[in-house]
Order: structure tokens, then C-alpha cells, then sequence
């Protein structure tokens, strides 16, 4: 089964980090022609002496360079998702320094170039902050019987809100709605964004990130309650006692199925008794014993007058057709 594991920020830093000036990128900024991403400064600067890629000497343009840079939108928005606090303390940089220098004509420039982006605006969330959400019961049967309208009327009365820190993950949520409604250990909660369950490990801001929560409203989360299905498992126990034939009792069931099994072979049934108790049937049960007439036909015997026997199988001697032959 494939798992999925969490990687740490450092081991993606070659990838957020600019060569030139070892920071992570601010204004990300790529190379057409060989797609290396740098800060916009420390780009442009560099470009002013040299036409050559500084990461792999690739020629950027004969006479004009910035020419074939461009603007990596995407590739800043990821670095300040992951990233904490970076898109915060950029902004807050920028407001300081057009506050230090009024001279500086800004009016051209963006919100952003400007400093004057809020997180919420930007759609950045941090670890520390407090996300808003809505969890309601989520009943797919119900909703199939009343009609997806009426259904979501009546949960809607039943939605409860609560401000969780953006690093909460689901599986604290569960601890949490398992606590709080009372809901027994041989049942299991799942938290679901819609329809699709979510994964232990996700945080609220994974959530918030992977399906674009726009904070238009409280995260919508549901949640559903179902019974633990646990597999059946074989308790180790020793065989009941033998017939004749050394075979256990519960395997005449299937006397018709294993009739060409060869004799001697233990019963690996879960159902048998431990050594030190007697096997004990309810009512007369038959298996099929060691051939006793000289067509080889075998007899039934009672189960209640079989002996116990050690745990091994010992070998024994049987007539078949007149002649002697060890078994076992």
C-alpha cells in the first residue's frame, strides 16, 4: 500500500532558494532559455555585467538579456506557502522601507510591490493562525431518503463551528468529535471535505491549501461515523483429539472434500479446544477412520470413544489388501 510521508522544508530549500544570494526567491524570476529561477534583483543585477545563465553559462540573449526573463508567479506563490512567515515579513519590509524613503515614487507599483498585501488577501496562511470551520453529520443514506435538499436544510440546523489553529490535523479533529459526541471505540470517525475523506496527517491549512478555501466562509467540513470492520484472526490453538486415522474432529465436516488427503495430517481449524481440555462434542459426530475390511473401505467412528493422543502423530500399521504398510 502506498504511504505518503511528510518531507521537511530543508530538503526542498535547493529548489526556494536562490543561487546569488542564498535567500529563498522574492519576486521569482526565470530564464527563458534554460529555466533557471533567481531573485528579480539579484537577476537583474547580475544580467548588467554578463549575458550568461550563472548556473549553467547558457547565453541569455546576445545584446539584450532581460529580454528573456520572465516573472514566476506560481513559483513565488508556492515558495511563500511553504515558507512561514516569509510573504509577512516581505510586506512588512516594503512598508518600511517606502516609509523610510518618501521620495521613492511607488505610485506604478502594485499593492504588493507597495507592502500593502494581507495575508487573507493573498491567501497565505501561517501555522499559528486561527482558521474558522463548520463540521456537520454527514448521513449518504438519509440524504438518498429525504432528497440531497431537505437533507442539507436539516444538517444545517445541526452545524457546529469551531476556531482550530491552521497546524490542527484531522486525526485530533476525530480525537476530538469522538470525545465530544460520545461515540464508542468499536465505531470510527472520518472527517470529509464533501464527499471525499480526508487523511490523518492533513493540517488544516493542507485542507485550506489543496482544496482553495477562499475564505469566503468557514472551512466546510463534514464528518460520518461507521462501525470498525476488523478482520478475523486464527487464534493459535492445539487440535482436538484424533480418531484412528489421526485426523480432528472438525475436519469430518469435510470428510467429502479431503477424502484423497493423505492420513495423518493435523487440523489447522481455529475452533479447537487447548491440550489440557478433552475434546467434548454436543452431539455424535463422525469421522472417517483407517480402512479396517480388505477393499480398503473406510468405517465411521464415533468421536466420543476416539482416544486423545499426544501432539505428535505417531506412525502406526495398517492391513491393506493383506499386506503391511506404515503410515503417518
Amino acid at each position: 500500500m502506498h504511504r505518503t510521508t511528510r518531507i521537511k522544508i530543508t530538503e526542498l530549500n535547493p529548489h526556494l532558494m536562490c543561487v546569488l544570494c542564498g535567500g529563498y526567491f522574492i519576486d521569482a524570476t526565470t530564464i527563458i532559455e534554460c529555466l533557471h529561477s533567481f531573485c528579480k534583483m539579484c537577476i537583474v543585477r547580475y544580467l548588467e555585467t554578463s549575458k550568461y545563465c550563472p548556473i549553467c553559462d547558457v547565453q541569455v540573449h546576445k545584446t539584450k538579456p532581460l529580454l528573456n526573463i520572465r516573472s514566476d508567479k506560481t513559483l513565488q506563490d508556492i515558495v511563500y506557502k511553504l515558507v512561514p512567515g516569509l510573504f509577512k515579513n516581505e510586506m512588512k519590509r516594503r512598508r518600511d522601507f517606502y516609509a523610510a524613503h518618501p521620495s521613492v515614487d511607488a505610485t506604478n507599483g502594485s499593492n504588493e510591490d507597495r507592502g500593502e498585501v494581507a495575508d487573507e488577501d493573498k491567501r497565505i496562511i501561517t501555522d499559528d493562525e486561527i482558521i474558522s470551520l463548520s463540521i456537520e453529520f454527514f448521513d449518504q443514506n438519509r440524504a438518498e431518503q429525504m432528497g440531497w435538499n431537505k437533507c442539507v436544510e436539516l444538517q444545517a440546523a445541526n452545524k457546529r463551528y469551531l476556531q482550530c489553529p491552521a497546524a490542527m490535523t484531522v486525526m485530533h479533529l476525530r480525537k476530538f468529535l469522538r470525545s465530544k459526541m460520545d461515540i464508542p471505540n468499536t465505531y470510527q470517525v472520518e472527517v470529509m471535505y464533501e464527499d471525499e475523506p480526508l487523511k490523518d496527517y492533513y493540517t488544516l491549512m493542507d485542507i485550506a491549501y489543496i482544496y482553495t478555501w477562499r475564505r469566503n466562509g468557514p472551512l466546510p467540513l463534514k464528518y460520518r461515523v461507521r462501525p470498525n470492520c476488523k478482520k478475523m484472526k486464527l487464534s493459535p490453538t492445539q487440535p482436538e483429539a484424533p480418531n484412528s486415522t489421526g485426523r480432528s474432529g472438525p475436519e469430518s465436516d469435510f470428510a467429502s472434500d479431503k477424502a484423497s488427503s493423505p492420513a495423518g495430517v493435523p487440523s489447522t481449524s481455529s475452533s479447537l479446544p487447548s491440550p489440557s481440555t478433552p475434546a467434548q462434542s454436543p452431539h455424535p459426530q463422525f469421522t472417517p477412520s483407517a480402512p479396517n475390511n480388505q477393499n480398503g473401505a473406510p468405517s465411521l467412528t464415533p468421536l466420543a470413544q476416539s482416544r486423545p493422543y499426544p501432539f505428535s502423530i505417531k506412525s502406526r500399521k495398517m492391513s491393506v489388501n493383506g499386506s503391511s504398510a506404515s503410515s503417518g
